[in-house]
Parts: structure tokens; sequence; C-alpha cells
């Protein structure tokens, strides 16, 4: 069932009869296949709002300001770690290869740790957060507004 087989290395190798050695010794694997990416099974639209909700942001913010370049300035280094921050992300996830398309697309529920969860539920909780954001950019314009 299994050969013993001997490598010999030597001074005058033939490449031929150490590589023939080695494919006995060592049979050929078939291609790796990349395994299934389901990332975050998020659908784009849910993208579309976190970005939207950051715009929002950043835009009643630089209003707010009134055009002071001190601010701009911050508030375009603002931006430019915000585009890092989900750049770096995009990257990173290009590297596992395609992205499943999301069950949520489908009509379906999307699987979760603490189980099968609705497309409201999952708008809510991931955009939450961002919607936050924007209400304050929203709320500090109205404040500069009004406070003159």
């Amino acid at each position: 069932m299994f050969e013993h087989q001997e490598i010999v290395a030597s001074d005058f190798a033939d490449a031929e009869v150490e590589l023939s050695a080695l494919e006995n010794v060592y049979p050929s694997v078939p291609a790796m296949v990349a395994p299934r990416n389901n990332g975050f099974e998020l659908p784009k639209s849910v993208w579309l709002g976190m970005f939207a909700c950051y715009a929002v942001f950043f835009a009643a913010i630089a209003a707010a300001t009134g055009g002071s370049a001190r601010a701009i300035f911050a508030i375009v280094i603002s931006i430019i770690y915000a585009l890092i921050y989900f750049g770096v992300a995009r990257v990173g996830a290009k590297q596992a290869g395609p992205e499943c398309a999301s069950p949520l697309n489908r009509g379906k529920p999307l699987q979760t740790w603490t189980g099968p969860t609705d497309r409201l539920s999952v708008f809510g909780q991931v955009l939450i957060v961002p919607i936050a954001i924007a209400l304050f950019g929203i709320a500090m314009l109205i404040v500069t507004a009004f406070a003159g």
C-alpha cells in the first residue's frame, strides 16, 4: 500500500529524477476553491443609508460652523478619516471574494446569532447610530441658526 521511496541528494542531481520522485511522494492536489463568503449579507440600501447619514452630518456641521476655515479644515480631516475607515473595511472585505447576496433582497430573514431578523429590524439596528449622528448634526445646525 505505501511504497517507500527515497529522494537522494547528490552533487550532480538530475532535476527530472528528483521531480518525479517528489511527484510520487506528494501526489498532486486539486486546485483549492475559495469558500463561500457570507460577509455581512446586508443590502446595498443599508450602506447607502449609512453613507447618506454621514453626509448629512458633515454637511450640517459645515453649515453650522458658518464656513470657518479652521472648522472646514477639521471637517475635511474627519471626512478623510471616515473614508479611510470605510475604505479599509471595504478592501478587507474584498479579500474574501465576492459576497453572497442578501437574503433580505429575496424576502427572507437575515440569520443572526440571535435568530432570524426581518428587514425592518436589520435596518433599525444597523442605521440607529448613523441616524443619531445625522440628527446631532441637524440639531447643531438648528441651535446655531437660532442662537445667531
